[in-house]
């Protein structure tokens, strides 16, 4: 037995667990329940968890419920253990020295365990966290230890220790008592791997006089679980009450290494998918299903496993005995089930990390990066809302002034816009009509409109966005001195989103779709130095105006699909500063020149996050797309004369930024 990688895990960087190469990958599809070993290891959520002020963050736990995360990450000088929920990540610490890292997390969240460095860095420690801090849970009388796993409820660690002089490390179990010592089979060295949820039964590896056995530890001590007739085995998940145990063997003559589940009737080797080797790597709470990798036929590849009493099962044959097409054969490895093995999690053959389940709500499997691509486009709906406020304000109503009518006059206008928000990622249209009256009644002018909008985006894996609703605006045109006017309005919208969030279920195309409502809120300050100056002709006012928007999307929950999720409500805000000027310049036949040229600044850095559930899956917490904060606006068009009014069409452009890169707008204006 070669020396632990998880005490080469720090040194130069943490790196997976020496059982779990690809343990990383675990993610909060394990938060169902409380995991069978009753540690949920290795989470690797929806959420960007940040980092402690470096570049580099690892999860590696997630308490039952998915609201705790546990890991490592950057502080920018050395790696510390971190603790996240949804109010942020916080450092753990050490026991004195520069670097920890967290493992494991109980059921409810409140312990963390994992391994630091003491003062000077003479060593590496296990640790128990609690909210009172981080507790050194010593050795076996030698230099290093690490934890590796806790009990649901935390009252339980185990891990490996070395023992005095370092002459060898042991598996331990940690109480409120201290460490114990499991021993060995008769060898130099043990690890433990797992323990079930209640504390009582250890497993791992352990060496024999001449070899390395699986075993599984209880009060009345080690027992060595044997092998499939071959040198050595591997002890490495329990279920919850800890009567069955998996992992790998060798077979007769070490020909082969197989998967195994032990009860009390011994172990049983699962075999393979067709080809010579296979191992286990998770199991369900009861034992029924035991999860991992196999070599097919030929060993041509290796496969995710499912295995129940009925017998292996790749993951995609799983699926598609359940109903679901699944074109071609792409995983690689399974890592874990749920309580009741109903969903799996591993990796595919291209390193993603998948879910795959069968389940009343949905069923097939999809990658971690095509679920959070998704989830994350589902929130358009309030950022198309904000957009289509935006228009609003400063399409059909970004030149005020041009509503002007004399005192004891009406006005009364129709208007429309329509334009393509093609900026960045995003990929639609959006447009508007209304019809408005204004009466001037000396003091002020007062203007009323009515309008209608829509706004469609295409979104990512061929899902789409459709907003659309009803707005009112009022807005009093109000003489400050001179030429100089102030225009104070306010803005209601009430509307409907119908969002079709797109993913690949199985690498077929599958879709869920929801249709929350979209509410949205506007205030407008506004001054402008009408014909401040002339040149060439030309009249120029220069402006200056300060807009809030906030557009609420309604919590809803989807339908179809394999993986429908259920949103939280979400509120999207955005406070923007224009600086520009307008100038029109007359042209014969009694046209006029219009133009327009902005600079507008959004003060807020980011969107909403988008929060919810994916449905009988797991929770997610994903940050808010940064905005474009500046952009420049330039507009140009024509007005005059037409059916007894005043006719005007302008096109408006945009750079890059958080508004429609191009729209017309058009409008009729009568006085009366």
């Amino acid at each position: 037995m070669s020396a632990p990688a998880s005490f080469r895990r720090l040194p130069a960087a943490p790196a997976p667990s020496r059982l779990k190469p690809l343990a990383a990958l675990l993610m909060g599809a394990l938060v169902l329940a409380p995991l069978a070993t009753g540690t949920a290891r290795a989470a690797d959520g929806l959420d960007d968890l940040g980092t402690l002020g470096g570049t580099v963050s690892q999860a590696y736990g997630v308490s039952a419920d998915g609201s705790v995360v546990v890991g490592y990450a950057d502080t920018g000088a050395a790696w510390h253990a971190f603790r996240w929920t949804s109010g942020g990540m916080v450092d753990l610490g050490t026991l004195g020295g520069t670097r920890s890292w967290a493992v494991g997390v109980s059921a409810d969240g409140a312990v963390v365990v994992g391994g630091a460095d003491t003062a000077g860095n003479a060593a590496y420690h296990a640790f128990r966290w609690t909210s009172g801090g981080m507790v050194d849970l010593g050795t076996l009388n030698g230099t290093h230890s690490e934890a590796d796993g806790v009990s649901a409820d935390g009252t339980v660690v185990v891990g490996l220790a070395y023992t005095a002089g370092d002459a060898a490390y042991h598996a331990f179990r940690w109480t409120s008592g201290g460490m114990a010592d499991l021993g060995t089979l008769g060898g130099t060295n043990s690890y433990a791997n797992g323990v079930s949820a209640d504390g009582t039964v250890v497993v791992g590896t352990a060496d024999t006089a001449t070899a390395s056995h699986a075993f599984r530890w209880t009060s009345g001590g080690m027992a060595d679980l044997g092998t499939l007739g071959g040198t050595n085995s591997n002890a490495n998940g329990v279920s919850a009450d800890g009567a069955v145990v998996v992992g790998g063997a060798y077979t007769a003559g070490d020909a082969a290494y197989h998967a195994f589940r032990w009860t009390s009737g011994g172990m049983v080797d699962l075999g393979t998918l067709g080809g010579t080797n296979s191992y286990a790597y998770g199991v369900s709470a009861d034992g029924s299903v035991v999860v991992g990798t196999a070599d097919t036929t030929g060993n041509a590849a290796s496969r995710a496993f499912r295995w129940t009493s009925g017998g292996m099962q790749s993951v995609e044959d799983w699926l598609r005995t359940n109903g679901v097409t699944v074109a071609a054969d792409i995983t690689d490895t399974a890592l874990a089930t749920n309580s009741d093995g109903s969903v799996v999690v591993g990796q595919l053959t291209n390193s993603h990390a998948f879910i795959a389940r069968v389940a009343a709500v949905g069923s097939g499997m999809v990658t971690l990066a095509d679920l959070q691509t998704s989830l994350g486009a589902a929130a358009t709906g309030g950022g198309m809302a904000l957009s289509t406020a935006g228009t609003v304000l400063n399409g059909a109503h970004s030149r005020p002034l041009a509503r002007r009518v004399a005192a004891g006059k009406k006005a009364f206008w129709l208007a429309g816009d329509w334009g393509r928000d093609d900026h960045g990622a995003r990929s639609g249209d959006l447009g508007l009509a209304e019809a408005g009256l204004g009466y001037n009644f000396g003091p002020a002018q007062v203007n009323v409109s009515l309008g209608q909008t829509w706004a469609q985006q295409n979104l990512t894996l061929n899902g789409q966005a459709k907003t659309d609703g009803t707005y009112l605006l009022a807005e009093a045109l109000i003489p400050v001195a001179g030429n100089l006017w102030g225009t104070l309005g306010g803005y209601g919208h009430w509307g409907d989103a119908d969002l079709l969030r797109g993913y690949l279920n199985a690498g077929a195309q599958d879709a869920s779709s929801g249709k929350p409502g979209v509410d949205t809120w506007g205030l407008r300050a506004r001054l402008d130095w009408d014909n401040a100056y002339r040149v060439a002709g030309a009249d120029f006012s220069p402006y200056v105006d300060l807009t809030y928007s906030e557009a609420k999307l309604a919590a809803y929950t989807e339908t179809g699909g394999g993986f429908p999720a259920q949103f939280d409500s979400r509120k999207d805000k955005a406070t923007e500063l224009r600086l520009g000027v307008n100038a029109v310049k007359p042209l014969d036949n009694g046209l006029n020149l219009v133009g327009t040229l902005e600079a507008a600044h959004r003060f807020e850095k980011e969107g909403a996050r988008t929060s919810g559930q994916v449905i009988g899956l797991f929770g997610f917490d994903l940050a808010g797309a940064d905005y474009k904060q500046d952009w420049l606006r330039a507009g140009v068009g024509i007005e005059g004369k037409l059916a007894e009014g005043r006719a005007s069409l302008s096109l408006n452009v945009t750079t890059k930024g958080e508004a429609p890169n191009a729209w017309l707008a058009a409008s009729w204006q009568k006085v009366f």
